[in-house]
């Protein structure tokens, strides 16, 4: 399942849960283009639940996005807040997702922070004190 909402007049939540469906990518892509669109620059926060895994074609036109937008992202987004539970691979060994959100390939290609929170609620916490010391 893929949702987009604006919970504050600065806030972007993407909602990203399960299996993605061919509806699902094209809302995805939607959504891409809606953020594109804005005037004033708004904090993304992505909610991601489960495998996620989305088709091919998904993945291209998020690609065409981000290249088509790359030089004018600071001027409808100023970071992202990724949101992903920590989780126990049943080895008693905790996987926290931080270090590989925020030291990411695509972290470092962006001009503005991408944080971690583990639940929703952080990341609202977080994006109050926006931007990130």
């Amino acid at each position: 399942m893929f949702r987009s909402s604006m919970p504050a007049h600065d806030i972007v939540l993407f909602e990203v849960i399960d299996r993605q469906s061919p509806a699902d990518g094209e809302a995805y892509i939607k959504a891409l283009y809606d953020l594109s669109e804005r005037s004033q620059p708004a904090l993304l926060i992505m909610l991601v639940k489960g495998m996620t895994e989305q088709d091919h074609e998904t993945r291209k036109q998020a690609a065409a996005w981000f290249k088509q937008n790359r030089n004018r992202l600071t001027v409808f987004a100023k970071g992202v807040i990724r949101v992903e539970a920590d989780h126990d691979h049943g080895d008693g060994h905790i996987h926290n997702h931080a270090e590989d959100v925020e030291n990411s390939t695509f972290a470092r290609m962006l001009p503005f922070p991408m944080k971690h929170a583990s639940t929703l609620d952080a990341a609202f916490e977080m994006a109050e004190n926006w931007p990130p010391a």
